[in-house]
């Protein structure tokens, strides 16, 4: 494609645009739930990571040491770089998602009339609408995940089948975990404290940001509500100022309670171990 062909697409008519972004998200849509593993995968991959990490994770515990041995090591490295791609997708999909949001209010409001097109076009705006907020969730997940990965398998511990072994360690970790700080405790369970608050931290850091721009929108839609010109610029702007306001005391709630988790990594891990995820 030579450099004409790019200007031409980047200046093409709004419905090109919105038929060109649409594929477009369709597109990373599906490299979504592709990519990660194709792109991520060694000799563990999404089929066989939950054993790979069971098996892993005994080994670790039995070791007295806080160093991975090899399968756990590898087992976290690919979840590291799993989440790592599906972070760098979500971001892509998200950036995608506000542009056909942007492009589709901009042709909304100089539509003449629209009649003939506000409603498919409207329904398609709620769907990008949709689609960036599952981006941002999918986008602040993976970031969560790729910072602390070993906390963020912990979960399949309790998933599949339990043999003998590992229900013995995962009742070693529930009796010194209860006793924490005090007695003797594995090294690994050190090192789980830790990376069980570095996770929750993570999303809290995240979500306090998040919780804080989307308040800023709303403070900024309610101001344009003043300035819009017509009644249905006035419904749109209420409607965005009122989802942003709320989406940001839910993410607000969200930050609050990982900060926390996070201050109490020990009780939550225990609770976790527990059955309290």
């Amino acid at each position: 494609m030579n450099r004409f062909d790019i200007r031409s697409r980047l200046t093409a008519t709004p419905r090109r645009q919105i038929g060109l972004l649409t594929a477009l998200a369709g597109a990373v849509l599906i490299a979504f739930f592709l990519a990660p593993n194709a792109l991520a995968r060694s000799s563990v991959n999404t089929a066989n990571v939950g054993d790979s990490f069971r098996r892993g994770f005994v080994a670790y515990w039995s070791s007295s040491s806080e160093d991975f041995p090899t399968l756990l090591s590898t087992t976290v490295a690919f979840w590291f770089r799993f989440h790592l791609v599906k972070a760098g997708v979500s971001a892509l999909l998200l950036a995608v998602a506000v542009a056909l949001g942007v492009v589709l209010s901009r042709y909304l409001r100089q539509s003449a009339d629209g009649r003939t097109s506000r409603y498919p076009l409207a329904l398609l705006r709620f769907f990008a609408g949709v689609l960036g907020l599952f981006a941002l969730v999918a986008l602040l997940a993976n970031l969560q995940g790729a910072a602390a990965p070993f906390a963020s398998l912990l979960p399949m511990l309790m998933s599949g089948s339990a043999d003998g072994e590992l229900t013995a360690t995962l009742g070693q970790v529930q009796q010194q975990i209860a006793a924490y700080p005090e007695g003797r405790h594995s090294p690994a369970l050190t090192v789980m404290i830790s990376d069980f608050a570095r996770y929750h931290s993570v999303l809290a850091a995240m979500a306090a940001v998040v919780a804080l721009a989307m308040a800023g929108a709303s403070v900024v839609l309610w101001r344009r509500l003043r300035t819009s010109p017509d009644a249905r610029s006035r419904r749109a702007a209420v409607f965005g100022a009122t989802a942003s306001a709320l989406l940001a005391a839910v993410v607000l709630v969200i930050a609050y309670a990982n900060t926390t988790t996070a201050a109490h990594s020990p009780q939550a891990l225990a609770d976790f171990f527990a059955g309290g995820w």
